[in-house]
């Protein structure tokens, strides 16, 4: 793993979020690009907070808006062949980034190294 790249929740009210993270905790906003429904990315040193105004957009299996937390890693094709190798299921979305569940459900984004 290279670093925490960012974490997601989701909130009901993507207005009210954004006064408590710019207003009350004081951070900067992060270009966000349109994803198809409402949301806000922030800085946070050399991560970020993603905000989901969304519910959920999967009823089964592996939901790419369920909260959950991002790490780059440095292959992410070696990644993917353990997955691969271990029988763990993944959701691929592009050629740069994966998300998988923990053994609990929790909701694991995997990314190759940032390119911004």
């Amino acid at each position: 793993m290279r670093r925490l790249h960012h974490v997601s929740v989701r909130v009901r009210d993507v207005e009210r979020s954004r006064q408590f993270y710019q207003r009350v905790l004081g951070v900067a906003p992060a270009e966000r690009p349109d994803l198809g429904f409402p949301g806000e990315w922030y800085r946070a040193g050399s991560s970020e907070i993603h905000l989901i105004g969304q519910e959920r957009l999967a009823e089964t299996g592996i939901d790419p808006s369920d909260p959950h937390f991002a790490l780059e890693v440095n292959d992410l094709a070696a990644v993917r062949r353990t997955l691969d190798g271990a029988g763990i299921p993944y959701l691929a979305l592009g050629d740069g980034v994966l998300w998988v569940h923990d053994p609990d459900g929790n909701t694991i984004e995997l990314r190759a190294p940032d390119r911004r």
